[in-house]
């Protein structure tokens, strides 16, 4: 719980890389005291709900020349665990007890913060940035930084939100993943194209996909396109609705919260970026 109301800011876009971002925005000093303050049950998904963590264990899978994992910001290790003991599997998490959890799940834990990334020795074969880089001031370079760990001929594994996706394109600053406060930088594959060979980068593989598994996908579909399109186009009796109970947000307690985005899971609003690095 904050002290303060947090500034949603604007959303503005690049017009040369394509790269959305929220402006004004906290500092990353502050943005790494909310991280390490965090509620420590925030990443509560069962790997099998994942989509995204189901695609990384099918690549991996797939080659047999990735022996050595670094997950950018691993949380409690829950994606490593997962991909099981076949792996050398490290890890860096500002969080300290999600870092301690992940240890406690055989992540060795090599640092601390995304922005100061360690040069370890061997490098890593794979490394990973799931729901990472769209916390990142600057993503190319974040980018770079990953780019700069993983050995020459690896791989760099980028899971975020695609802001080429139609749900994204129509509800523009209304869209529910520009909503959470923590997200300030927002990228597309066309971001991706065009900065990778700057980097030394080749991105090999884009494969996109919505961020959870929906239990009945025509229903939650139909309602989820619902609400956004109501949003969109009668934003004030979406109002009249929400001070209603509608959307299951508490406004006597939030009464910030009255314009909301709902979510929209099952829309494929999330891509999967594999880049290989350059020998």
């Amino acid at each position: 719980m904050l002290e303060r109301e947090l500034s949603g800011g604007s959303l503005f876009r690049c017009c040369r890389c394509e790269l959305y971002f929220r402006a004004p925005r906290l500092s990353e000093e502050e943005l790494n005291e909310l991280y390490r303050a965090g509620n420590e049950e925030s990443w509560p998904d069962a790997s099998s709900e994942r989509n995204d963590w189901q695609l990384i264990s099918e690549w991996l899978s797939s080659r047999k020349d990735a022996h050595y994992l670094l997950d950018v910001g691993c949380f409690d290790g829950r994606l490593l665990e997962s991909l099981g003991r076949d792996y050398r599997r490290a890890g860096v998490e500002i969080h300290p007890e999600a870092a301690r959890r992940a240890q406690a799940k055989g992540v060795e834990i090599v640092g601390g913060d995304f922005a100061t990334l360690p040069k370890l020795d061997p490098a890593p074969d794979v490394v990973l940035a799931v729901d990472v880089i769209e916390h990142s001031p600057d993503p190319r370079k974040f980018l770079k930084s990953l780019l700069e760990v993983v050995r020459p001929g690896g791989f760099i594994i980028v899971t975020t939100g695609n802001t080429e996706a139609p749900s994204w394109r129509l509800m523009g600053a209304r869209y529910w993943y520009c909503h959470i406060a923590e997200h300030i930088s927002f990228i597309s594959p066309t971001w991706a194209r065009l900065a990778a060979p700057s980097l030394g980068l080749a991105l090999i593989e884009t494969r996109r996909f919505s961020h959870v598994k929906c239990q009945s996908w025509i229903r939650q579909a139909g309602y989820e396109m619902s609400v956004n399109l109501l949003l969109r186009f009668a934003p004030r009796i979406f109002a009249r609705l929400r001070r209603r109970g509608f959307g299951q947000i508490d406004l006597a307690r939030y009464p910030g919260l009255e314009m909301a985005p709902p979510y929209w899971m099952s829309s494929q609003d999330h891509m999967m970026l594999v880049f290989r690095k350059e020998r």
